[in-house]
């Protein structure tokens, strides 16, 4: 009896052990979601104030691995890249990535970056945002690690895609 009794007493905390797991992950997810849809609309926001083009939001399976990867490395300065991406990254023009502890705060850079490029060169038709969140488990302290990406048009990215032997 008093074993069963401290089976039932485990499984019962492990179960609740979980279910904080999952709902720290889903809370962690809705809030890179919002991240996202702030920074989204910051960017359409420069857009539009600047008087250019509004771009087609996308998601890009790729923006979140490598916000997550510059996470894990602890960078934390802002970065920009140009010109067509990696063959995972087909039709990408350019990216930004930055950290910050609130993405309602965003820096001067990506209103900048938002404003890009000059009518000189390819101008971009889509635009994606990735998000990781990363909770410091010694404080309540949250940083976000942010990526974003403009992108050729999607017939135009298609052309550009690797051909496949």
């Amino acid at each position: 009896m008093a074993l069963s009794r401290s089976i039932l007493v485990s499984s019962l905390a492990a179960i609740a052990i979980i279910s904080q797991a999952v709902w720290a992950q889903q809370s962690v997810s809705v809030n890179e979601r919002a991240a996202a849809d702030a920074v989204a609309k910051f960017v359409e926001r420069a857009r539009e104030q600047s008087g250019l083009p509004k771009l087609r939001r996308i998601k890009d399976r790729y923006l979140r691995p490598d916000a997550c990867r510059r996470a894990r490395g602890g960078e934390t300065s802002v970065g920009r890249s140009t010109g067509i991406g990696p063959p995972e990254k087909v039709g990408m023009l350019s990216a930004l990535w930055y950290s910050t502890l609130d993405p309602n705060q965003p820096p001067a850079e990506l209103l900048e970056w938002a404003k890009g490029p000059a009518r000189q060169y390819e101008q971009p038709h889509r635009f994606a945002v990735g998000v990781c969140l990363v909770s410091a488990a010694k404080d309540s302290e949250q940083q976000y690690w942010i990526d974003v990406g403009t992108y050729m048009s999607a017939i135009k990215s298609l052309l550009n895609a690797p051909t496949w032997d």
